[in-house]
């Protein structure tokens, strides 16, 4: 547990002391501890340890056992207690954005109200207007914080990485140009590319002197439509969508302490401070300390980790999962980039369910920089999305040849099928269609087969010797449709007997395969193929979110198919085929 983690349970404590209407003195106390302890460059964890807790100023004998308390059951008693003695809505009525405790504190007081409902309704009868510090314009105010706030509620809590990197993106953009800012980078899960993203965490160095005007800007930038808090060093906003970002300013000496502390993951940090203190060295978000209290290192990222005898390790692994062992060996994987993709082998044109034509996608392609694209539309079976017979394939492919042509050869372009693995584990494609360069399986109906025979269904798709690639494999859909029941260590092995690559496909709403199953793969030997399945010229862009998936799974460019050259990835596919 952090000190951000324990300064906010003693706040929390402190709210509901004061609501039980405990004396004034022991509250102040507590919230005095809690600024204390969010203001430590030392752990809060560490110091207990020590024996030490007893040194930070503001924190007495009764904080200090509660603080214990805390550290070692994960709660504190004393907040249980009287949570449990307190109105059940009251706590949520303390923490409605426009209210807070000492409102909470009046409704509940003068009008019995102990709920949000409660409150809302009052709010629409005019029944709070005439409550001193209140008036018709608060009361207005508060109906529409309360609606913001259900549509908060009801908003999923996790958001895809795609529509926190846009959010993020967009926030760090907008800042980076606010006069006085040095850096702006969005730390946290985002910065790790985990699939889903919680809350967005924005670092920014800067002087203190010019926090007022980086805030201002922040909180007025358009996307925001709520200020949940604001100061000095720290304000936290809730963005379109609901979801919630929190900006923080740091010192510039302290840059690279910070965005490796707020970038995690908290196993990571764990494990790298357990080997600071074997080194007589104290890490926190302010820098690395010696056992003196000076500072050793902080500024940048690498003279953290090389201040506890580390290498820099790559924000997609820190995840404790064996980089630490790894950066200390040496042997850290040199880790495959977005750059190093030269072709894209998975996309659909207006011939089926895509939005932009043949011609448009291929020049999209050259544009952004791809040595080639496979197109592959769909199959004939999937007849809701045009699924294309024998005859428009080949028709398909003379056109390919044709706009291959018209870019001068700046592109190449495979003439492909995403071809449906069928009920009985057949794949929907001809046998007298050889003219085919690319060729996907994918499931796309009868998701709710049993796991024995949707695994026994695809690994017969795999050994068919129709197939190239095994598209989003275990149909997930983030957010929306669960994994289907499959057997993926046996899918796997099936692909290594017959040399059959998996793909990740990075359309958004699927990142399919995860980064478990693409480090199964890597390991087995399986060669990974990552795509866009872009279904128009916008969606080209998809490979970037899965790259990140990549990284995180530990792949180099050599565990990436499609880091080839064309006449490479056609001398594996006849090497295979042979």
């Amino acid at each position: 547990m952090d000190n951000v983690a324990v300064a906010r349970a003693l706040e929390d404590l402190a709210d509901l002391q004061e609501l039980s209407g405990i004396a004034v003195f022991k509250v102040r106390a507590f919230r005095g501890a809690a600024r204390a302890i969010e203001g430590l460059s030392e752990n809060i964890a560490d110091l207990t340890r020590d024996g030490k807790l007893k040194d930070v100023r503001g924190v007495g004998e009764g904080v200090a056992r509660r603080i214990k308390e805390l550290l070692e059951f994960g709660k504190i008693a004393e907040a249980e207690e009287l949570r449990e003695k307190l109105p059940p809505g009251l706590v949520d009525l303390m923490n409605l954005p426009g209210i807070g405790l000492k409102t909470a504190q009046q409704v509940w007081k003068e009008l019995s109200i102990t709920s949000v409902d409660e409150l809302e309704a009052a709010a629409k009868a005019g029944k709070l207007r005439d409550l001193s510090r209140f008036g018709q314009k608060r009361e207005e105010k508060l109906v529409l914080a309360i609606e913001a706030w259900r549509k908060r509620a009801a908003a999923p809590k996790r958001r895809p990485l795609a529509e926190a990197m846009l959010a993020a993106e967009a926030l760090v953009e907008r800042v980076r140009k606010v006069p006085g800012v040095i850096a702006c980078e969005f730390a946290g899960s985002l910065r790790r590319r985990a699939e889903t993203i919680g809350d967005l965490d924005i670092l920014v160095a800067a002087k203190l002197e010019d926090t007022a005007l980086i805030m201002d800007a922040f909180v007025n930038a358009p996307e925001v439509v709520e200020v949940l808090g604001k100061g000095d060093t720290k304000t936290s906003v809730v963005l379109e969508g609901g979801m919630q970002a929190d900006l923080r300013v740091i010192e510039q000496d302290a840059w690279g302490a910070a965005i490796q502390y707020f970038t995690g993951s908290k196993d990571h940090n764990v494990a790298m401070r357990t080997i600071a203190v074997k080194k007589k060295l104290k890490v926190s978000e302010y820098g690395v300390f010696d056992a003196s209290g000076k500072k050793i290192a902080g500024e940048t990222e690498a003279s953290v980790y090389e201040a506890i005898g580390l290498r820099w390790i790559a924000p997609e692994l820190r995840e404790n999962r064996g980089e630490i062992e790894a950066a200390l060996a040496n042997t850290l994987p040199k880790l495959v980039e977005l750059t190093d993709l030269r072709g894209d082998l998975h996309m659909h044109t207006t011939e089926t369910d895509g939005k932009s034509s043949l011609e448009q996608m291929a020049e999209a392609a050259r544009a952004a920089g791809r040595a080639y694209v496979a197109i592959t539309d769909h199959s004939e079976t999937l007849t809701f999305v045009r699924g294309m017979g024998k005859d428009r394939l080949r028709a398909q492919r003379k056109k390919i040849r044709e706009v291959e042509e018209s870019l001068h050869g700046e592109i190449r372009l495979f003439a492909g099928l995403e071809a449906d693995i069928l009920i009985d584990g057949t794949l929907d494609v001809e046998d007298e269609l050889p003219e085919l360069e690319w060729v996907i399986g994918s499931v796309h109906t009868h998701f709710q087969m049993t796991r024995e025979a949707m695994t026994k269904r695809v690994v017969k798709a795999i050994e068919s010797g129709k197939m190239d690639c095994l598209g989003h494999p275990t149909g997930r859909q983030l957010g929306w449709r669960e994994p289907y029941a499959i057997d993926m260590e046996a899918v796997l092995q099936a692909m290594k007997r017959t040399g059959v690559a998996i793909e990740m496909n990075c359309s958004p709403s699927r990142l399919d395969i995860d980064e478990h199953t693409a480090r199964m793969a890597r390991d087995l030997g399986v060669p990974i193929v990552l795509n866009s399945d872009a279904h128009g010229v916008r969606e080209l862009v998809h490979l970037r979110y899965g790259i990140g998936i990549a990284r995180r799974a530990w792949l180099s460019a050599e565990h990436v198919l499609n880091t080839r050259t064309a006449s490479e990835l056609q001398e594996w596919r006849a090497a295979r085929r042979s």
